[in-house]
């Protein structure tokens, strides 16, 4: 199962339930589209985004109580429905396991999670119990080969993590997502 949203809690009285959006594809929360929540299909019977975030009505989630039991847990779709990204986009579980080095080869460690903050996604690599979190930033990530399952990044990076400064300032990007 592939994760698309988190219940973060419920909206009004009818049950319906405020998610945090884990897709590029708007149109899983669509009228009449299936999700699973807790091992159990539910049919989305409407939904709408509002300035605090998106609001979805599941069937058989009928009443305020059921709705906040639900906070937490994830909204998901069989594996099997994983849509193609454009190039230069990856799933995070895709991304996870991937070996990471820097431009100048440097060992980085594994990506062992993808951290969606406001500003930009940040990649947390680990190796030997030490953690460096990577800006998904185009200065930041020189190259991704899915083929030989390795992730390069900028020698700044490492030195950042290392020395403790601030790193270059960029152009305001949003990071590689997709579905996680």
């Amino acid at each position: 199962m592939i994760r698309v949203g988190r219940v973060v809690g419920a909206f009004g009285i009818a049950g319906a339930v405020k998610v945090r959006s884990l897709t590029d594809f708007a149109d899983r929360f669509a009228p009449g589209s299936e999700l699973t929540l807790e091992g159990a299909s539910r049919r989305v019977e409407w939904s709408r985004q509002q300035a605090t975030g998106l609001v979805v009505k599941l069937a058989g989630v009928d009443d305020r109580a059921t709705a906040q039991a639900q906070r937490g847990r994830y909204l998901e779709v069989p594996a099997e429905s994983l849509r193609p990204l454009p190039a230069g986009r990856w799933y995070h579980h895709d991304l996870v396991g991937l070996a990471v080095r820097s431009e100048s080869g440097r060992d980085v460690g594994t990506l062992t999670e993808v951290m969606e903050p406001p500003a930009n996604d940040v990649w947390v690599a680990k190796r030997d119990g030490a953690e460096v979190l990577i800006p998904v930033i185009p200065d930041a990530i020189v190259r991704v080969d899915m083929d030989a399952r390795t992730v390069t990044v900028a020698d700044w990076v490492l030195d950042a993590e290392e020395d403790d400064t601030p790193p270059p300032q960029p152009s305001p990007a949003r990071g590689e997502g997709g579905e996680a």
